[in-house]
Order: structure tokens, then sequence, then C-alpha cells
């Protein structure tokens, strides 16, 4: 399980940081505000550990963001309901069972319970949802800095062609991702219809 949490943190925070941490890099380098150079020459010890330690920090101060962000996006978006109802479409013999209703988070405790392997599964599905989700807020930065790119830069061809990349980027990792997290939700359900006794639990936890 231990694995399981370093991916989940590995895709949920690192891996949008270090968008965002290259991004600045970037838009620092480009105002001459810092020399990629002398940036280089550092020691590669303390450039793997900075980087690292500064994509983990930016990925959780980003984190906020990322979730407003997907919020205020176009709804291509299903829901807990959405995977319960194409669920009990799969298999219509649970449709009355208590977990089919149960809080997911609660679902996902009894799953790490009755098998951590499976648990871990998906976990790394919602660790793979919000690394999307979350790198989706550096692709609208990065898009950004494309269209002032494409306006005042000197390759004003190569900003145009990347901020059209970006967008559609953009577009599917917002898509992709929330395709995931309905599969995590399914993944979830599929793994608890398996579990013994689980609708005896939830039912007199709701005594």
């Amino acid at each position: 399980m231990t694995l399981a949490v370093g991916i989940f943190d590995l895709f949920t925070y690192g891996i949008p940081g270090a968008l965002h941490l290259s991004l600045i890099i970037y838009v620092l380098a480009r105002l001459n505000i810092i020399d990629l150079a002398s940036l280089a020459s550092a020691p590669s010890v303390l450039q793997v550990i900075g980087a690292a330690v500064a994509s983990y920090l930016l990925g959780h101060l980003a984190y906020p963001l990322s979730a407003l962000l997907d919020k205020m996006a176009p709804r291509w978006n299903w829901g807990v309901v959405h995977a319960r109802r194409e669920f009990v479409a799969r298999v219509p013999e649970a449709r009355d069972r208590a977990f089919v209703h149960a809080d997911t988070s609660v679902l996902l405790a009894a799953v790490e319970l009755h098998d951590k392997e499976a648990a871990g599964e998906i976990t790394r599905l919602q660790g793979v949802a919000l690394m999307l989700r979350n790198s989706a807020l550096a692709l609208v930065f990065a898009l950004v800095v494309a269209m002032i790119e494409l306006v005042v830069g000197p390759a004003r061809v190569l900003a145009g062609i990347c901020a059209a990349l970006l967008l559609v980027s953009l577009t599917a990792a917002i898509r992709h991702g929330r395709r995931v997290r309905h599969w995590d939700r399914l993944k979830t359900l599929e793994i608890c219809f398996w579990i013994p006794g689980i609708d005896n639990s939830l039912d007199a936890s709701h005594r």
C-alpha cells in the first residue's frame, strides 16, 4: 500500500507540479530573470532534489485552482450517479443492495480492508484522474503564455502551433480525466459486489 500512496502523490501533485515548474522556468528565462546556463551548472543531485521538492509543493499549491477549473469547465462529466446507473444496468441484481447507494469513500475503505491490491488499482485510477485534472491548469497557463508569444514573440508561427496543440491537450486532459474518474467509481462498485457481508455492514452502520 505504501507504493500505491507514493504513486498517488506522484500522479496527483508531482507531475502537475513539474509542468508548472517547467512553465515558470521558461517564463523567467524568456524575461531574462534567470540564466539557464547558470541553473544547469548546479550539482545534478541538488537539481533533482530541488526540482522534486518544488514540483511537489507547486502541485499542492495549484490543487485548489485545479479543482475550481474543473467546476468551471464544460460538463463532459460523469458523476457518482452516472456510475451507479451504469453499474446497475450491467448488474441488475445489485439494484437494491445497500453498497450501491453508499458513499464511494466508505466503499473504498471496505475494499482496502478486503483486498489491498484491488484498492491499490482503484487508487491508481484516482491518481491518474487527478493528474489529468491538475495538469489542465498548467496547460491553461501554458496556453496563455503561447498566446502572448503569438502576439509579441519573435516566432509567431511556432507560438501559434503550440497554442493550438495546448488547446487540444487541455480539452483532452479535462475530458479524459473525468472518464478515468468514472472508471474508478465503476471499479469500486464492481469490487464491492464481491465483498461478503458488505450490505449487512452498511445496513448496521445506518441504524
